[in-house]
């Protein structure tokens, strides 16, 4: 009786609409193993759904007794999917129609044609004005503002970055944002053919570092520094994160049938409600790694945070770093970038390098086991304390003698911070090494001989 009523609601919907001639929702129903309908959506509430099917018939059906209901999508031009096959594989790409008939993704250039029949449903990924709005709700700290214009440019919207760097600067005029907008009105500069953009002075006078010829360049991406800082929330001391709902809706559809995800409907939209970081442990929990990236952290980890302040900022650019040292174009086989070291994407990008550069497989620079085995701060020890002296290089000078103390606590601090067992960052990056062999060169070579363990 209840479908009979609710049959009839639909078919007085229908003709009401009748005028507009705008159809409903498109859907592929699953009834049994092998029986699919496919129509537009007339009519629905949490229990029933009436559907419009293409020989225009009115059908009613009731939500728990379908395998699964698929809801065709409507891609926005340019706007990237993934594309999931019956047989559980991915496609990704943009996407450019999804029917009852096929599926058309263009993937890396090419354009593929997949019949339906071979397609399970197509998930969108969140367009730029989608992920924008949210990113912009939710930057209401200068840091959290700039991460805002960071990303704009790192997605090459200038205009949007400059708007709001500007905005920005009047109620804050720092310098890391005022160096941001020269950057960026001299690519508007470039996009309108103007040579000669006004420079916006620094409130303190100063400026980045010159560039030094013959020095690496290549440093991470704002993308690389947001999945770096992912793998490295500690739930205990959260950051801020802002979770699209789009990602929440592509996990419902992913992960579905995990115990981890409600089963009832009403339990899902929940998730809409939860805060951030709550998303964020059910994709820990899930390990739904493909989705880490599009967790957005708007401020830095305690541990990353430990690194920048403690470590960073207080020791290695001024010791390691320098153009004298691992900073210049001497720097031989362990090379650190110095120049605009307050751009968070030139620390991350030495921290890989702190990560990944294999000097020694017995004397890692970084010892999560053991910290104090850390290259790093054997080479900052007096050599006479030193298991692992540093090479006898002119110039050097212990960072952790007498007066340095505390910055050896803070290191060994910092490196028991980072989370445990050590994650693999998703990241595509090689630790530059310099050509020219230095004699700090032939120092870690001898070194590795002499090493008493």
């Amino acid at each position: 009786m209840l479908h009979g009523l609710i049959l009839a609601l639909a078919t007085l919907g229908q003709a009401a609409g009748q005028a507009n001639d705008a159809p409903g929702e498109r859907v592929i129903l699953h009834i049994g193993r092998d029986q699919v309908v496919m129509g537009h959506v007339t009519l629905e509430d949490n229990d029933v759904i009436v559907v419009r099917q293409l020989d225009t018939r009115l059908e009613s059906y009731s939500k728990s007794r379908l395998l699964k209901i698929i809801r065709l999508v409507d891609p926005k031009p340019g706007q990237r999917g993934v594309v999931i096959l019956n047989g559980g594989q991915r496609r990704v790409g943009v996407i450019i129609e999804d029917t009852f008939e096929h599926v058309i993704v263009n993937i890396d250039g090419i354009r593929t044609k997949l019949v339906r029949k071979a397609v399970d449903h197509v998930i969108l990924h969140p367009t730029f004005d989608q992920q924008y709005e949210i990113y912009r709700s939710s930057a209401r700290t200068p840091r959290q503002r700039l991460q805002l214009c960071q990303w704009l440019v790192e997605k090459h919207r200038y205009k949007l970055a400059s708007e709001e760097l500007a905005a920005l600067i009047r109620e804050h005029p720092d310098p890391d944002p005022i160096q941001l907008l020269n950057i960026v009105k001299a690519q508007l500069a470039l996009t309108h053919r103007d040579p000669t953009p006004d420079p916006v002075e620094p409130a303190d006078g100063g400026g980045a570092d010159d560039d030094e010829p013959g020095l690496p360049a290549q440093i991470l991406s704002f993308k690389d520094v947001n999945l770096m800082r992912v793998y490295e929330i500690d739930f205990d001391r959260p950051p801020q994160v802002a979770v699209d709902p789009d990602t929440i809706r592509t996990m419902i559809k992913l992960y579905g049938t995990s115990s981890v995800i409600p089963a009832s409907e009403r339990d899902q939209r929940a998730l809409y409600r939860a805060e951030s970081i709550e998303i964020v442990e059910v994709l820990f929990t899930l390990k739904a790694r493909d989705l880490y990236p599009e967790i957005n952290v708007i401020t830095e980890p305690f541990a990353l945070n430990l690194f920048r302040r403690r470590v960073h900022n207080a020791w290695l650019l001024n010791t390691c770093a320098t153009a004298r040292c691992h900073g210049g174009v001497d720097a031989g086989r362990f090379f650190l970038h110095r120049r605009r070291h307050k751009d968070e994407r030139v620390r991350y990008t030495n921290l890989l390098i702190l990560e990944r550069l294999d000097v020694d497989p017995e004397w890692p620079l970084v010892n999560y086991d053991e910290p104090m085995m850390s290259l790093i701060i054997q080479y900052g020890l007096p050599r006479h304390l030193a298991r692992r002296p540093h090479p006898d290089v002119s110039g050097w000078k212990p960072v952790f003698g007498r007066g340095g103390q505390r910055m050896l606590r803070d290191t060994v601090t910092w490196i028991e911070s980072m989370m445990q067992p050590r994650p693999d960052y998703p990241v595509d990056y090689e630790p530059p090494r310099l050509g020219r062999l230095t004699e700090q060169d032939t120092g870690l070579r001898e070194g590795v001989q002499r090493a008493p363990r």
